[in-house]
């Protein structure tokens, strides 16, 4: 399946891509089905608010008992065109607008390496050992086709194309073996990052901070686990203004989603609606191909089985 959320009379709702040209609208097409079957209207209001909110963070915390819903709901829809919209006439979010927490590690190893070259140094081991991450903002996600704020306070904004796992079950100190059975599934993530800002903060050995929270991109919906059970080998590629940034694959992770729900989970919980950033994909970052963004461009960023993530990032004079 694949979930998102989008606008519908000036408001935010969750809701699921019908064969691919259609959306459905989870709260409402709950609220139909179930009085379609002849159930209470006031009992069907609360089940329905309770099981399958408008917001896409309220879904994920009804965990198995929601996607089990949402299945029934798709196979509904299909069959009631009355109930459908046209994607192409909608205006999709990101598919998460607030996240429970924000997390991105460093799992590609070509990226780490070409970091670490143009310093003039080796990795460190300590990046062997153990899967590092930061935290980040969680309510600053930018979905497809929105346009994303330039910081006023940089000169040098850069993008970094990701691969996100989405957490929808509550859990701690999980083993490595059991950790997938928290992964709902997957969607792009770009990590807008300000580089004048960022390596500013890194010299005084914390963040980064404000050379990231200004923007993510997050999109364009989430492909369950049961659709995509892996992204290693996935074709990738990130276009600026129509120039290919790079074209490649998924391949060399270092640390697998599995790894870090393990470590992350260590005497801590791991909570629905948590997003699990990859780490930039090896060469699909301007710092690593010697390039940045200029003002008012045009970024797309396609994983396959997955789709595209396209912003404009724009600079208000």
């Amino acid at each position: 399946m694949k979930l998102l959320s989008f606008i519908k009379d000036n408001r935010v709702r969750s809701g699921v891509l019908v064969n691919d040209e259609y959306i459905a609208d989870l709260n409402t097409s709950c609220y139909l089905m179930l009085i379609e079957k002849g159930e209470d209207e006031q009992f069907v209001e609360r089940y329905c608010n309770a099981i399958v909110p408008p917001d896409m963070l309220g879904v994920l915390q009804a965990g198995d008992l929601g996607l089990e819903f949402i299945k029934k709901i798709l196979e509904w829809s299909k069959k009631r065109n009355d109930v459908l919209y046209n994607i192409k006439q909608v205006k999709l979010k990101a598919p998460l607008l607030r996240a429970n927490m924000l997390r991105d590690f460093l799992a590609f190893k070509g990226h780490v390496e070409a970091t670490y070259k143009r310093r003039g140094q080796s990795i460190p081991e300590e990046w062997f050992k153990i899967p590092i991450y930061y935290k980040g903002d969680p309510a600053i996600f930018y979905g497809h086709l929105e346009e994303v704020p330039w910081p006023k306070y940089s000169n040098h904004v850069d993008i970094e194309l990701e691969i996100a796992a989405i957490i929808y079950k509550k859990g701690k100190d999980i083993d490595r073996r059991n950790a997938r059975e928290y992964i709902l599934g997957f969607t792009i993530f770009n990590d807008f990052s300000a580089r004048d800002i960022q390596m500013a903060e890194m010299k005084g050995l914390l963040g980064p901070a404000k050379g990231k929270d200004f923007a993510n991109g997050l999109g364009p919906w989430i492909v369950t686990k049961d659709e995509l059970p892996d992204i290693k080998g996935l074709r990738v590629y990130a276009k600026v203004n129509d120039e290919v940034w790079c074209d490649t694959r998924a391949e060399d992770m270092q640390w697998s989603f599995e790894d870090m729900i393990a470590y992350v989970s260590q005497d801590e919980y791991i909570r629905s609606g948590d997003v699990f950033g990859s780490g930039t994909v090896s060469g699909c970052t301007g710092l690593d191909i010697g390039k940045s963004l200029k003002p008012n461009s045009s970024i797309e960023l396609y994983v396959e089985k997955i789709g595209i993530l396209k912003n404009i990032i724009v600079k208000n004079q």
